[in-house]
């Protein structure tokens, strides 16, 4: 069927994208059959990437970079709700064998490399052009990046091209994951042509444990899946799970992070800790088999649609990848809730009331802590209001700071660089613990109010000088001002002495030039040093900062 599969792929795209595609530089070829194949090669970028987002393949034609001096990429674009850039590269074979050689993935990846220093001059117009699509991601330190291989071939990989994919991928990936490999192959290709990925709905069988229903007013069941498949729902239908959820799958973030931790390294206690996942289906029926027990039933499901519990989905998903034997002992609450039979703005209400509750962030527990009481009423006799709690914030910004930036301002003025390198990393692990370090190297008795406040005042002071100065960088340098945004405040605070009882009013002429010298001297060390390192993920890293910080 390999051929076939080919052909009927290759006529979808000819329906979707015939006319859609730039092939200008096309214009004047003598050899239909090549052109034929580039406009192929194109399409079928288009084709991966709207199997793993909402975009319309129609719109993501916009996006395809392929052509001369393309460094390997044939199509740049940045997935705002998931804050991901999708880098692609594809390989058309006519006769739906081979794969993709070293060389072209080698080309692709000292391609990507340039994309992520933001050094794309080289590279062609329709590349440039995706520049805001590339600095959305490259100055959010939130964003993943995902590079795509699509072919229409059947065979796997080779070992060696996987081995590069694998050795780059891991070496961007030294603090968190925040890079990913997807690989499409002509299985998986033909799949989404099947499914015309034009709205059709997705279907699921579910095997609850211990399930149970409600019949009134609106029909639904509930019950325990196991987490290994929730992770094939994800496996199998991308993003197009979450479509009527108010937000996609967010990617690595604290709390979807210590979701994937608990299901590495706790996967038992996992459901008595998570609260589950909503789905809504246009329809619910049970299977006949295991007849009326509750003990376990199997569920056909239509129009299936996760509408809370995005996050859990995809971390699921994240950590199958990682460990799928862990996953495998996680038992995960759901229930699924049939719109067949009620109002047609039903699910609309269920999916906006599931995601209206007011949820408890490890901040909020700050507020237990009677140093913070004590804090906010040494400030408020001085007219400096500190808002510890959430949304307690009132007065005169000039004169007022929250949590966070209490948070951020003690632990870049502390001596010890790893807690400027957790404040960037994941700032919530700073507050895990109320009893113990770091929070307590941050938040103890020896820690007045008007310190803290001399502290806020310098970060306000350094950020701003920063802002200033690293406006006269571009490229790499400019992305090391960016996401070394809490190393360079740590050394110019650390500079300043604030630790040591000086003023913020003693020292606030000094901080301008401290900048200016801190940053030529940072870039330097990571030119010398970790020239390869994405800076996003350099600066989570507490080694490298170690050893960065040794040369301020």
């Amino acid at each position: 069927m390999s051929k076939l599969h080919v052909t009927q792929t290759e006529g979808y795209l000819k329906s979707k994208l015939d006319g859609r595609i730039d092939m200008s530089d096309y214009a004047h070829h003598s050899d239909p059959q090549q052109v034929k194949k580039a406009f192929l090669t194109r399409a079928l970028a288009a084709l991966a990437v709207s199997q793993m987002t909402e975009e319309p393949i129609e719109e993501l034609a916009k996006s395809v970079t392929d052509g001369a001096q393309d460094g390997g990429i044939d199509l740049v674009y940045f997935g705002p709700s998931d804050r991901t850039l999708y880098l692609v590269q594809t390989k058309w074979h006519e006769d739906g064998h081979g794969s993709i050689e070293l060389g072209e993935v080698l080309k692709f990846i000292d391609g990507v490399k340039k994309v992520l220093d933001d050094d794309i001059a080289s590279l062609n117009s329709r590349i440039q052009a995706k520049r805001p699509d590339i600095e959305s991601a490259l100055f959010d330190a939130n964003a993943n990046f995902v590079l795509v291989i699509a072919h229409t071939g059947q065979e796997d990989l080779s070992a060696e091209v996987q081995a590069a994919l694998d050795s780059y991928v891991t070496s961007q990936n030294d603090t968190s994951d925040l890079m990913f490999v997807r690989v499409l192959k002509q299985g998986d290709l033909h799949k989404a042509v099947a499914a015309g990925l034009a709205g059709a709905p997705v279907s699921a069988e579910v095997q609850l444990y211990g399930w149970g229903q409600v019949k009134e007013p609106h029909f639904g069941v509930y019950g325990q899946v196991c987490a290994a498949d929730v992770a094939s729902w994800m496996k199998a239908n991308g993003s197009r799970l979450f479509d009527k959820n108010l937000r996609q799958f967010l990617g690595t973030s604290q709390v979807n992070q210590d979701i994937v931790d608990t299901l590495l390294k706790r996967p038992e206690d996992f459901w008595y800790f998570n609260n589950g996942i909503t789905v809504v289906a246009s329809g619910v029926a049970k299977k006949p088999i295991g007849g009326n027990s509750t003990e376990s039933g199997i569920f056909e499901c239509t129009g299936f649609c996760v509408v809370n519990g995005a996050q859990t989905v995809g971390s699921i998903f994240a950590a199958a990848t990682q460990n799928p034997d862990s996953v495998q002992k996680a038992m995960v609450p759901v229930r699924i809730i049939s719109s067949e039979k009620s109002p047609s703005a039903f699910a609309s209400e269920v999916t906006r009331f599931t995601n209206t509750q007011n949820a408890i962030e490890k901040r909020d527990f700050v507020a237990l802590d009677p140093e913070q009481e004590r804090i906010r009423q040494e400030l408020h006799i001085e007219g400096v209001e500190y808002a510890y709690k959430s949304g307690a914030s009132s007065g005169s910004a000039a004169k007022r700071f929250d949590l966070t930036e209490a948070t951020v301002a003690l632990a870049c003025s502390n001596s010890d660089v790893s807690l400027a390198v957790q404040a960037k990393r994941e700032i919530g692990k700073l507050w895990e613990d109320l009893s113990k370090t770091p929070y307590k190297q941050l938040f103890n008795g020896g820690v007045s109010g008007p310190y803290v406040w001399q502290a806020v005042q310098a970060l306000r002071a350094v950020d701003q000088a920063l802002s200033s100065e690293s406006k006269k960088y571009t490229g790499r340098d400019g992305l090391i001002c960016v996401h070394g945004n809490r190393f360079i405040e740590w050394a110019v605070l650390s500079a300043l002495g604030l630790e040591s009882g000086k003023t913020f009013t003693s020292v606030e002429g000094q901080i301008p030039s401290l900048v200016h010298t801190t940053i030529a001297k940072l870039l330097t060390a990571v030119k010398l040093g970790y020239a390869d390192s994405y800076p996003a993920s350099l600066f989570k890293n507490l080694g490298k900062c170690k050893v960065l910080s040794s040369k301020m």
